[in-house]
This record gives structure tokens, C-alpha cells and sequence, in this order.
């Protein structure tokens, strides 16, 4: 299996694990009954906390709908290059580190940490054209 092909599997385990701390900090502080609920009412005992949470996640799917069609397409096409290898990479270390670094709200360092991964997107697709038939 190429990086890209599993950059695909690990960014899918990464949304999955911030859906369930997100399903558990909602269970935790607004009860079962909220969660079973149709949520037409804002989550009670949010809070900061819960609320970064609810932000990384969103964050996850943002970074998805960019990145992962392309690495689809590259994995597809069966195109492994330098560019793709390294945009792979350096997206799933970004991300790793920065979903806990969300999560436990500081600041700076959760931009320097999202940076690589956003310059990941166009270099992904430089490779997917560097690398195309």
C-alpha cells in the first residue's frame, strides 16, 4: 500500500476517533437524552472545551472535501511521486498533531501545526499532475 493510499485510511480513522470524542463529550455533559434527542436545541454544557472539540471535527471534514478526492485521484491513477509522498505525509503528521493540539485549546501552535497540512492540498496536486499520463 502507497503513503497516499493510507494517508486516506488513517485521515478516515481520524475523523472517525474526533466523532466519538465528540458523540462521548456530548454524552458526558448534556446527557444521554440530549444525545438521543433530535438536536433542535442548542447542546447544553458545551463550553469552551466542548466547543474546540466540535471545531476540530469541523476542521477534519473541512480538510477532507480538499484533500481526499485528490488523494483518491492520486492512489486511482495510480500516481506515487515525491510531491505526493510528501503532501501524504506531511498531512496525516499535521493532522495528528493537531486535532489533541485543538483539543486542548493553544492557540499559536494550533495554526502552526495546520499550516503544513493546508500547503499539502496544492502540492498533492502539483503531484498529481507532475505524475499524470
Amino acid at each position: 500500500m502507497t503513503l497516499e493510499a493510507l494517508s486516506i485510511v488513517i485521515y478516515a480513522i481520524l475523523i472517525f476517533g474526533a466523532v466519538a470524542v465528540q458523540a462521548s463529550y456530548a454524552a458526558l455533559t448534556a446527557g444521554l437524552a440530549f444525545g438521543f434527542s433530535n438536536r433542535e436545541t442548542t447542546q447544553p454544557g458545551l463550553g469552551p472545551a466542548g466547543a474546540r472539540i466540535d471545531k476540530a471535527l469541523g476542521n477534519l471534514k473541512e480538510g477532507a472535501v480538499m484533500y481526499l478526492p485528490l488523494a483518491l485521484l492520486a492512489v486511482s491513477l495510480d500516481i506515487s511521486n515525491s510531491w505526493t509522498w510528501g503532501a501524504a505525509l506531511v498531512t496525516i503528521l499535521s493532522r495528528l498533531v493537531y486535532v489533541p493540539v485543538f483539543y486542548f485549546g493553544i492557540p499559536v501552535m494550533r495554526t502552526l501545526v495546520w499550516v503544513p497540512s493546508f500547503a499539502a492540498i496544492p502540492a498533492l496536486a502539483v503531484g498529481i499532475v507532475m505524475g499524470a499520463p
